[in-house]
């Protein structure tokens, strides 16, 4: 099987060298695919969007509940409520994370929740499911540093903008 590699970012909010960074992170990780977890745009969104249709092909998006103020105009790429998807063969659901309250994602199959939202990085393990947040390359909270997230085979990392492994998981 030939495994991909995947940059995970979350909660940029319209800032474009946040989004640079993260383009520069995918470039630099020879990722095969972005994985964007909502809070994207902002008033910037059409030059946002114009970063983003070089890659539209390795590119996807989860709308955040701020990305609903700005439909990207001229995109070479959809936005998606909640996206499932297979990570090197293990079912994946992707989301922003603010409607999660009572989801009972475990019962559809998913062995990850990759989630934005809360702006700080942790991984769990409840009930041999995975839940995940890359943080925030642009606004961290409680503390927290500016951080993504990298899968790569069957390893989920959490990393500072430095490469700094913050936490670390092998995913089976």
């Amino acid at each position: 099987m030939n495994e991909k590699k995947y940059l995970i970012a979350s909660d940029i909010h319209g800032s474009l060298s946040a989004l640079e960074k993260t383009l520069d992170l995918f470039r630099e990780y020879n990722a095969d695919k972005l994985i964007l977890l909502g809070d994207i745009f902002g008033s910037n969104a059409t030059e946002m969007v114009e970063m983003l249709n070089e890659i539209s092909s390795k590119l996807d998006i989860v709308k955040g509940n701020n990305d609903w103020y700005y439909e990207p105009e001229n995109a070479k790429f959809e936005t998606y409520p909640e996206l499932y998807e297979s990570i090197n063969g293990t079912l994946a659901y992707l989301c922003h994370g603010h409607k999660l309250n009572d989801m009972n994602l475990a019962g559809y199959g998913a062995k990850i929740i990759m989630m934005g939202h809360v702006h700080r990085p942790f991984i769990k393990l409840e009930q041999g499911v995975i839940w995940f947040c890359p943080g925030s390359i642009a606004s961290p909270r409680m503390g927290s540093e500016k951080s993504f997230a990298l899968i790569s085979g069957h390893k989920l990392q959490i990393l500072s903008l430095e490469h700094k492994v913050l936490y670390e998981l092998d995913i089976n």
